[in-house]
């Protein structure tokens, strides 16, 4: 049978223009489903596969009508059997998924129904609604299917990122449902527990409520968890309330510190054996300037050398090199600190001063002062006793190379103490020298203030001002 229809060319212009852009969405909808789960259904693929081969026998139909001369007469019979052919494909793949309402097969079977020569007929509105089927599947269906393409975009995005950490991360509802967790986290698991906990909830309780084994053992450090292995492997896991997507959950982190954790003990050994050094010759520099008032030159020179020598090199050698570890290898930088010491015995606080300020200069200590003591000698000498105390902390703690000290003329300023050390980062904790400074500062009648950062300032106040006691 052959049919004879009259198409006008303008119209099947527009009709394959409208099927081109339909072909070129519904390849753009095939590439966002590629990725995604439901896809892999290959009933998912012939469907879609199909949708694109209509709009192909659609085309092909009007490129027939416009090739087959200027009056636009189409003999179509010749395509009956391939058009049978792609329409019992299309009915196959659709029936196959008609269960997903979501896959939108239903429109494809309408068109596919439009397509029947049979219905030849009614051309051209067979096509148009067959057009108009696909169309309205792809309003469908596109939106939905982009949208999920890229949520699985991030999410995978997401996790290809988290899994290049070094660092273990685990994300979690607050329920303990796990959202994202990486590689290291699943190494951590089987390394700590010997097998992988699915629940947050539960792997916390069970890190937290640890119990020492020969092999692996747990010590807290505040709200974290550091646990060690035999084999000097060291890991520090913290938990974090967050808020993410309205809702609220938990991260946990599993970082290696093992070369951390091991440098941090060498440096507690070294520290706890600084300290102890320190406290000897916080005790000996405490004690200098009474040593030099109660001998002579010889005597005191005799005494620095056999009591003192080697401990101020050290101390020189910490306060000219932070980073110097290697104390027996530390070639004397000082020598004969005291050689110009008084042979008087200096009883005069202003005397004893000018010896204390020549002592700590002769360190490489750059000491100045400007101002006098009072005449008063009881309070000339508990100045002197707390700018001694001053001096050794600026060099012990502050690891201080400049020290200023000022001693006013009048006000209610007294004394102030700055150095240009290290200063003190958190709370100031008095110990045995500030606790004695304090003393002295309350026999005087007056205040002290401190300030630690970022550089250590040391001030001594009185209640009223004064400007008529005679200075030095």
């Amino acid at each position: 049978m052959i049919n004879i229809y009259t198409l006008s060319r303008t119209f099947c212009i527009s009709c394959m223009t409208v099927a081109i852009i339909l072909f070129i969405a519904s390849s753009l909808l095939y590439y966002f489903l590629m990725p995604q789960q439901e896809f892999r259904n290959m009933g998912r693929k012939c469907l879609e596969g199909s949708n694109l081969i209509v709009l192909l026998a659609i085309v092909t139909i009007l490129y027939e009508v416009m090739s087959d001369g200027a009056d636009g007469i189409l003999y179509i019979e010749a395509l009956n059997i391939w058009r049978y052919g792609i329409i019992l494909v299309i009915i196959i793949s659709t029936l196959y998924m008609i269960h997903d309402f979501h896959a939108g097969g239903q429109y494809l079977l309408i068109a596919s129904f439009f397509l029947l020569p049979e219905l030849d007929t009614w051309l051209p509105w067979s096509l148009l609604l067959a057009l108009s089927c696909i169309a309205l599947r792809l309003v469908r269906v596109f939106p939905a299917a982009y949208r999920q393409y890229r949520e699985q975009l991030t999410a995978r995005s997401i996790q290809a990122a988290v899994d290049f950490l070094e660092e273990g991360v685990l994300f979690s509802l607050e329920k303990g449902e796990p959202v994202l967790v990486n590689y290291v986290m699943y190494d951590v698991m089987e390394k700590l527990l010997g097998t992988v906990i699915r629940n947050a909830n539960i792997f916390w309780h069970l890190l937290a409520n640890w119990s020492n084994t020969e092999h692996v053992t747990m010590e807290r450090q505040g709200q974290d968890l550091l646990f060690r292995k035999k084999n000097g492997m060291a890991w520090l896991l913290q938990r974090h309330h967050i808020q993410f997507r309205n809702q609220s959950g938990w991260q946990i982190t599993a970082l290696d510190v093992t070369n951390l954790d091991r440098v941090n003990r060498e440096l507690d050994q070294k520290n706890q054996l600084l300290e102890q050094r320190n406290e000897k010759m916080k005790y000996l520099l405490n004690h200098l300037v009474d040593i030099q008032t109660q001998r002579t030159t010889e005597e005191m020179r005799y005494k620095i050398h056999d009591l003192m020598g080697q401990r101020i090199t050290i101390l020189q050698q910490l306060l000219n090199n932070k980073n110097t570890t290697d104390y027996g290898a530390i070639l004397p930088l000082v020598e004969n600190v005291l050689a110009d010491m008084r042979r008087e015995t200096a009883d005069n606080p202003a005397e004893r001063l000018d010896v204390l300020i020549r002592t700590y200069c002769g360190l490489g200590i750059d000491v100045t002062l400007t101002g006098a003591l009072p005449a008063d000698t009881e309070d000339a000498a508990d100045l002197v006793s707390i700018i001694r105390e001053s001096l050794t902390n600026a060099l012990l703690h502050g690891k201080a190379s400049r020290v200023s000290i000022e001693l006013p003329l009048t006000g209610k300023r007294i004394l102030t103490i700055r150095d240009n050390g290290i200063g003190c980062r958190g709370p100031i904790q008095p110990g045995n020298g500030l606790q004695g400074i304090e003393r002295r500062v309350r026999k005087m009648g007056a205040a002290l203030h401190l300030k630690g950062n970022p550089h250590f300032v040391l001030s001594v106040e009185g209640e009223d001002d004064y400007d008529s006691r005679t200075r030095h």
